[in-house]
């Protein structure tokens, strides 16, 4: 099973806050896995994922913001 499968299957139905990685991918026109992955320590890009990390944080997910 590849690495996003199996990201994939843990955010779909294990993780407590997939509404809210669903509602942010909305936001930023993004993928939830990917909005998930930020959330789990991937580093973010561009401006879009520190505004996405940013998010995150404002939501309760992750403590601080570092790109």
């Amino acid at each position: 099973m590849s690495h996003i499968m199996y990201a994939f299957i843990k955010c779909y139905f294990f993780s407590g806050h997939r509404k809210i990685y669903r509602s942010i991918a909305r936001e930023f026109h993004t993928t939830v896995i990917h909005v998930y992955r930020l959330a789990h320590g991937k580093r973010g890009k561009g401006n879009r994922d520190y505004y996405i990390k940013k998010r995150l944080r404002e939501e309760g997910i992750i403590e601080t913001v570092i790109t």
